[in-house]
């Protein structure tokens, strides 16, 4: 019986992640997530060359955009003091580190934390709190969601959950704690970090043991074999012997055993792994610094890509938990925003689209399509569902713009506007 017991548990144990996940939930226990930061930063980070190189373009990116308290109309409160708090979110991180940090936990672990320090009801400081250290505990109860959060696996709720901004991944087994990208690629990563191990043996001993030299002679001893073996290493192994063809006599021949190195190469292969890992982070290859058949246009293009279909989809997602977060330091129609509009890709891509504007609204298109089509998010005013060109007026080129003809807001609120 208790051998029928066991061999059950141990299925459960090993297969159905999902009933245990959700016997967690129930019973209201911590949830401690198997992908770690100290894992995801030694297997994927710190060991593979294209992992790094992804996170580290995300991390930037997102950690170089500034953050303030907007108004109805758009503009920065730059008084407000979740706008202060932003810019100077304690007195030992900086607003890039802290960003930074938030963004590479979120990238490599799928979660990441802040802890909100009140004076009264304004919160005066952030700090960032390792995704390592902080676990959240769901509430039994449908209608509470989640208890607080332990640190460092202690009995007992350290932090309820107003003091904590929690940023996560989707996870759609489990809302409470977020995937990483590299916890879904982590079979590709193992496999292109084993490939990379194999290649650099290769290099140095041709992967095993190249081949076997005999001789139609028998030896005295086992040393003396070893003794012939070690000179033969020593005159043509290493890298600057590599491909050279050696000769030894006593009726010798040589058998070859290894594979040849076009046969080991597998610059294909790895190059298919590398797409798999920036195709999972949502960087486009030629943005990561791969430049087969890359051209100046197409690269800019990636940068583009890269931002509107991965970066500012990661920022809407922060600045939803800020808001969430933040609420009851809002007035109403205040919201945390972000600015986009000194990201130079970002401006490149506006200053195309003003460009096509301008040239529909030249041809006779009234302002007021235009605004619908780019989606500029002009005011309205008079006359601007009218065109500006007359059946008794010369042609469009002839005919000289007004200044009031375009009425465009500020470049940081269109290009916010448009992107939507």
């Amino acid at each position: 019986m208790n051998s029928i017991l066991s061999r059950m548990i141990n299925f459960f144990n090993r297969r159905n992640y999902a009933v245990s996940d959700v016997w967690q939930i129930k019973s209201g226990q911590p949830i401690y997530s198997k992908f770690t930061i100290a894992k995801a930063t030694k297997e994927g980070f710190q060991s593979n060359g294209t992992v790094y190189r992804v996170v580290y373009l995300i991390t930037k990116a997102a950690a170089s955009v500034p953050w303030g308290v907007a108004g109805d109309d758009g503009e920065l409160i730059e008084n407000h003091s979740l706008t202060k708090l932003f810019e100077y979110p304690n007195p030992h991180v900086t607003r890039q580190d802290l960003f930074e940090l938030l963004v590479s936990w979120q990238e490599l672990t799928g979660n990441a934390y802040l802890n909100k320090v009140k004076a009264g009801n304004k919160t005066t400081e952030l700090w960032p709190i390792s995704p390592d250290r902080l676990y959240p505990v769901p509430a039994k109860e449908v209608d509470q969601w989640i208890k607080g959060y332990v640190l460092d696996k202690k009995k007992g709720i350290e932090f309820e959950p107003n003091q904590i901004i929690h940023m996560k991944l989707f996870n759609p087994s489990n809302p409470l704690i977020g995937i990483s990208p590299l916890e879904a690629i982590s079979r590709t990563v193992d496999v292109d970090n084993d490939q990379e191990s194999f290649n650099k043996a290769a290099m140095q001993n041709e992967g095993i043991i190249s081949g076997l030299v005999t001789f139609k002679r028998e030896f005295t001893s086992q040393d003396q074999a070893d003794a012939i073996s070690q000179k033969l290493n020593e005159k043509y192994a290493g890298p600057k012997n590599a491909r050279r063809i050696g000769v030894v006599g006593s009726e010798a021949s040589y058998t070859r055993m290894a594979m040849t190195p076009a046969e080991m190469d597998f610059i294909n292969s790895r190059k298919f792994n590398r797409e798999f890992i920036c195709m999972a982070y949502g960087v486009p290859i030629i943005y990561l610094g791969a430049m087969e058949g890359a051209t100046f246009s197409n690269f800019r293009e990636s940068e583009i890509i890269f931002w509107v279909s991965t970066v500012i989809p990661l920022l809407d997602d922060m600045a939803d938990a800020f808001n969430h977060s933040f609420q009851d330091e809002l007035n109403p129609g205040q919201r945390i925003v972000y600015d986009i509009s000194q990201v130079p890709a970002m401006r490149r891509a506006l200053y195309d689209r003003t460009k096509t504007a301008k040239v529909l609204f030249d041809m006779g298109v009234p302002f007021a399509e235009v605004n619908r089509i780019f989606g500029f998010g002009v005011n309205e005013y008079e006359g601007w569902e009218d065109s500006h060109i007359s059946s008794s007026q010369p042609e469009p080129e002839q005919r000289s713009v007004k200044k009031n003809d375009l009425r465009l807001l500020k470049p940081e609120r269109a290009l916010r506007n448009s992107l939507r």
